[in-house]
């Protein structure tokens, strides 16, 4: 097939148990996250999916400080609109900057990722890595782009890239995946082949090679 002949221009995949071979080091755009060092509980893989190789969770520590800085615009507004004595000592003020703090806590702790050498898992969502048939980029208004991929079961993953490249062993396997993927047909839309040239280049050789093949199959 096209596809396998184009995949084996590309670093090898890893073993499903072991990881081994590693990928290659993975281009990124965003600086690598603070990850939990002693997570209280890893999320298992997927049913019937290989073992859990990496794993990204924002340390707790990271995390009280991110939920500071809206809760601190909340309080710094209501002192300039209402005078700094009654914003301090208006109790409901208080009630509403600690349940914002501790929501924003939450959500920036329920940003679990994990990989395996051939999936990758957000939340409840997974993806296997080296079946996808779309990779892309979408626009998420004023907060950027998601990461979405899906794989030819019909599973979609859509995270935030950052969450992704936050450790960069996981980002490593995930990238692999989508250069992989991208090979055998995978649809890479603009702005992912814009911010992923590997993948797009991949994606690029697999389309010539699988026109050759058509060319051959043809003339025969």
């Amino acid at each position: 097939m096209a596809g396998d002949d184009i995949t084996d221009q590309l670093p090898t995949r890893p073993d499903p148990q072991s990881g081994e071979p590693r990928p290659p080091t993975a281009p990124t755009q965003h600086a690598e996250g603070y990850n939990e060092r002693k997570p209280s509980r890893v999320p298992r893989p997927p049913k019937g999916q290989s073992p859990v190789l990496e794993y990204y969770r924002g340390s707790r520590l990271s995390a009280w400080l991110t939920s500071l800085v809206p809760s601190a615009v909340l309080l710094v507004a209501g002192m300039l609109h209402s005078g700094v004595m009654w914003t301090l000592t208006f109790w409901p003020t208080w009630l509403f900057v600690g349940g914002l703090y501790a929501f924003n806590v939450y959500a920036w702790r329920s940003e679990v990722v994990t990989a395996g050498a051939d999936w990758v898992r957000f939340r409840r969502h997974w993806v296997c890595t080296y079946e996808l048939t779309s990779i892309r980029l979408v626009a998420r208004g004023a907060n950027g782009h998601d990461l979405v991929l899906e794989d030819r079961d019909g599973r979609a993953v859509g995270a935030k890239p950052y969450l992704f490249q936050a450790n960069r062993r996981l980002w490593d396997l995930v990238y692999l995946g989508m250069r992989h993927s991208a090979a055998n047909g995978a649809e890479v839309n603009r702005p992912a082949r814009g911010t992923y040239p590997e993948v797009a280049a991949a994606g690029l050789r697999g389309s010539k090679s699988r026109g050759r093949t058509q060319d051959s199959d043809s003339s025969e």
